[in-house]
């Protein structure tokens, strides 16, 4: 838990508006620079074994090297002659290597560029500059209809929506605008059109995910679908306030029965 502290911000942000996303895939180059001087960093990990033995001693027991072998090859089994040593090539840098190389691999040049194109909706226009423009066009250029025209298209583009004030601010709403005609505009539109085709990050979908966890276990496992829905949308979208009396209300409406369940003041 130690170094998700870099992460938790860089999480929330991805998890945002597209303006969060574009400052969120900026922020990966440093975070990876940050975990890359982690690793070599000897006084770093001595404040991580330093906690480690707090809590071990919280915990009541010791950090001890596990029992090894000559040829041991189902586990780990690398040299160090005390558990602070032995820890560290054991769980310590095969852990950072791990974080290094899974942000490597999800955060690609590739993907970085094409989250670009999110500067493309008209309320975040002042995100793109020129080398912007150009990794959209390397990304996205076998699938223009006119990639020849891309630039002169952006101008256009952004000269509609700087006199506007009303701007859209996410893909959907800015490919059912009226104002944005795709035969005015065939490579900005395309582009936009397979940005919303494509995953550029599933953290939404992950949280999604691991809420059913806690909703649909063994003590709750059979349930109708609605029912299902309903509990997942009220686990994941906390902050929404719910009015409990109108709840009721609505309710005992529903449902009436013998008894009284309507709020006779209301």
């Amino acid at each position: 838990m130690y170094y998700y502290g870099y992460l938790n911000g860089l999480s929330r942000k991805l998890q945002g508006t597209a303006l969060d996303l574009l400052q969120g895939y900026s922020m990966v180059d440093n975070i990876k620079n940050v975990l890359i001087s982690a690793r070599g960093n000897d006084a770093e990990y001595d404040n991580v074994y330093q906690k480690a033995e707090q809590m071990a001693e919280v915990a009541d027991t010791e950090l001890v090297i596990p029992r090894r072998c000559g040829r041991q090859t189902q586990r780990s089994n690398v040299p160090g002659d005390t558990p602070q040593v032995y820890f560290k090539r054991a769980v310590y840098l095969p852990y950072i290597d791990a974080l290094i190389q899974e942000y490597s691999s999800r955060f690609n040049s590739l993907s970085q560029k094409a989250v670009k194109a999110m500067a493309l909706i008209p309320a975040h226009l002042e995100q793109t500059n020129r080398d912007a423009l150009d990794d959209l066009l390397e990304v996205y250029k076998d699938d223009l209809p006119m990639a020849s025209s891309f630039q002169k298209e952006y101008n256009l583009w952004q000269r509609q929506w700087s006199s506007q004030t009303d701007k859209p601010n996410n893909i959907k709403d800015t490919l059912v605008d009226s104002r944005v005609c795709p035969l005015l505009f065939p490579n900005i539109t395309k582009v936009l059109n397979l940005l919303l085709l494509t995953s550029v990050t599933a953290s939404s979908v992950e949280r999604a995910n691991f809420s059913l966890r806690f909703v649909k276990n063994s003590v709750r496992s059979s349930m109708s679908e609605d029912r299902f829905n309903a509990l997942v949308l009220l686990f994941v979208h906390k902050d929404i306030d719910i009015d409990i009396q109108a709840v009721l209300d609505m309710f005992a409406r529903k449902y009436p029965r013998r008894m009284l369940l309507l709020n006779p003041l209301a």
